[in-house]
Parts: structure tokens; C-alpha cells; sequence
């Protein structure tokens, strides 16, 4: 399937969610389902050699669990536990299957924004993550010409890549970790009502990837401060709104795909983050139209962008201490 391909499918699928959500649950629902399209597709075609809907659906669990989750607890000593703990698996689960790291990472995010919705915020959530998922799943599962495995080949898999613990991991989950525990507190220091973009940018553009950390983090934080400038500009031109909003989403929507490039990681975040906060500012606009889109978010990407370029130094630096202690050895 080539990527112009796959830029129309991705656009569909936005699409068809958009209309048949809106229609059931109304505007804010509908922002949500698109948000889950894209989880729901990077899920399923990050398994780039084989297909099992079942699975991608359980893939797609992580999602729902992590928002509720985030809903119930609420901002408590219990919701940074679980905060803290979450990288841990993380960072043992990476490159294991690619559908389940990057579910992992999207339990993180939608456990962050879980916990700073009201009732019927949640309520608008659930529905569209419902609608969204299920019809990108059936679309992407129908449209593949990949080979089905059953869910036993997938365990085994998985069993036979990670059978035990990595320690050499741990100490830097446990970077990742604090990093991000510290990124949502500052960031709600600064504002308590809407702190998750921070710790968002964090886990974006911070992955356990172990070449190139540097470069790889500092690509994605210069895309995301681009793209928030981008939209900044955008979104305050009042005379447009909400129109240039739906505008974008569909234009981020089609250039996914197209991006999925690694020689060209800043486009990557560019694109990624661009739909994300785009869907994630509509939703706060429809919900106050007196609200001030994105004003806060730059200071916020400077923040989690920041937090995650330390802690690539920081997991760098441990790496090289590793690799000479292990030397030193032989």
C-alpha cells in the first residue's frame, strides 16, 4: 500500500467517524472519535507484517482503561503512582511489538487527559473512542492484504523477544519516570486546569529508543514548537473559527501517512502533533469559545520539550557508563 494510499485511507476514516459521532453524541464526541482514529490506525499498522483485529483490539483496551482510569482517580497521590509505574512497562515492552509499545504510550497519554475531564467531558470520550476505534479497526483490518496469525502466534511472539526482565532498562525507565512525574508537576503549577500538554510533548518526543536519542528528542521538540506556532497563528484568527480547525485536522489527517518517514523526524512531529492538539484545542473551543487557543501551549512545549531533552542526556549518559563498565569487564 503506498503512502498516498494510506493518506486517503487515514482521511476516510476521520471523516466517517467524524459524521456518524456527530450525528450520535454531538461535537465534543465527535473531536474525540478523530483522536481515536489516529490511535487506532497507528496501532494496527505499526504491526507492518501481519494482521489480527482481535488483537488490535485489545491494543486499542489500553486506551480506554488508561482515560478511565485517569477519570476515577482524579489528580491524587494514586494517579502519580501509576504515573511513575507506567514507563516501566514502557520501556520493557519497546520494540517487543510495535502495536503494544505503542499502546503502552497511548495509555499514558489519554491516562493524563483522563484526569483533567469533567463527567461529561469523559462521557463525550468514551463514546467517540468507541466509534472512532471500531471503525478504523474494521476499515484497516477489511483494506490490509497482510497475513493473519492467530492470537497464539503473537503471544508466543512476544514471550520469545522478552521471556524475563531487562534490568539494564530499569534505571532508565526510572529517568523517563521522574521526568515526567516532574513535567506534570511544574506544568500544573503553571495551570491547573489545562496541564496535560506538557507531559504530553514529554511523551512524545521522549522514546526508549537507544541510537540517536539526542538528535531523535531534539527533532521532535523543534516540530512540535513549529507546529504550535503554526496553530497558534491559526487558531487565533478569530474570523475563521472553527472552520480552519476542521481544515487542519483534515490536512494533518492526509499527511500522516506521508510522514511516516524516520529520515525526516521533525515532519514526523510536525504532522502527529499537529493533529493531536488541533483535535484536543477544538474540543476546550467548543467547550468556551472565549478561550484563548493555544496561548498557554507554547510555554508548555518549551516545558516537556525541556524536561525530555534532560532526561535524553540523562539516559545517554547512563548508557555510555554501561556500555564502558561492560567492556571494562571483558
Amino acid at each position: 500500500m503506498t503512502k498516498l494510499s494510506e493518506s486517503f485511507y487515514l482521511t476516510f476514516c476521520v471523516v466517517v467517524s467524524f459524521l456518524i459521532t456527530y450525528q450520535v453524541a454531538g461535537i465534543d464526541a465527535t473531536l474525540w472519535s478523530s483522536l481515536s482514529t489516529l490511535h487506532g490506525y497507528t496501532i494496527f499498522n505499526k504491526a507492518s507484517r501481519y494482521k489480527n483485529i482481535v488483537y488490535s483490539l485489545l491494543c486499542s483496551l489500553f486506551v480506554f482503561v488508561g482515560s478511565a482510569l485517569g477519570y476515577y482517580l482524579g489528580i491524587n497521590y494514586l494517579f502519580f503512582i501509576v504515573l511513575f509505574l507506567a514507563p516501566f512497562f514502557y520501556y520493557q515492552f519497546y520494540n517487543i511489538d510495535s502495536s503494544l509499545d505503542m499502546s503502552i504510550k497511548y495509555f499514558m497519554i489519554f491516562y493524563i487527559i483522563g484526569a483533567t475531564l469533567n463527567k461529561a467531558s469523559f462521557d463525550g470520550l468514551v463514546i467517540g473512542l468507541l466509534i472512532g476505534t471500531f471503525i478504523t479497526l474494521t476499515f484497516c483490518y477489511s483494506m490490509s492484504k497482510r497475513e493473519k496469525i492467530s492470537l497464539f502466534q503473537i503471544k508466543k511472539y512476544i514471550s520469545l523477544k522478552r521471556d524475563k526482565l531487562n534490568y539494564n532498562l530499569i534505571y532508565q525507565s526510572l529517568i523517563y519516570s521522574i521526568g515526567l512525574v516532574l513535567c506534570v508537576l511544574v506544568s500544573r503549577a503553571i495551570n491547573v486546569d489545562h496541564f496535560f500538554w506538557a507531559p504530553l510533548t514529554f511523551i512524545f518526543v521522549l522514546n526508549p529508543k537507544l541510537t540517536n536519542i539526542i538528535k531523535l528528542t531534539r527533532d521532535r521538540v523543534i516540530g512540535t514548537l513549529i507546529v504550535v506556532f503554526v496553530l497558534y497563528l491559526s487558531f487565533n484568527t478569530a474570523v475563521l473559527m472553527p472552520y480552519i480547525g476542521f481544515a487542519l485536522i483534515l490536512l494533518f489527517s492526509f499527511l500522516i501517512p506521508i510522514s511516516n518517514n524516520k529520515k525526516n523526524n521533525v515532519f514526523g512531529t510536525f504532522c502527529i502533533t499537529g493533529l493531536v492538539l488541533s483535535l484536543i484545542e477544538m474540543s476546550i473551543y467548543f467547550n468556551n469559545v472565549d478561550y484563548h487557543l493555544l496561548s498557554e501551549r507554547i510555554m508548555e512545549t518549551l516545558i516537556g520539550g525541556l524536561f525530555a531533552i534532560v532526561c535524553s542526556y540523562c539516559i545517554k549518559s547512563l548508557m555510555k557508563r554501561s556500555t564502558v563498565k561492560t567492556h571494562s569487564k571483558n
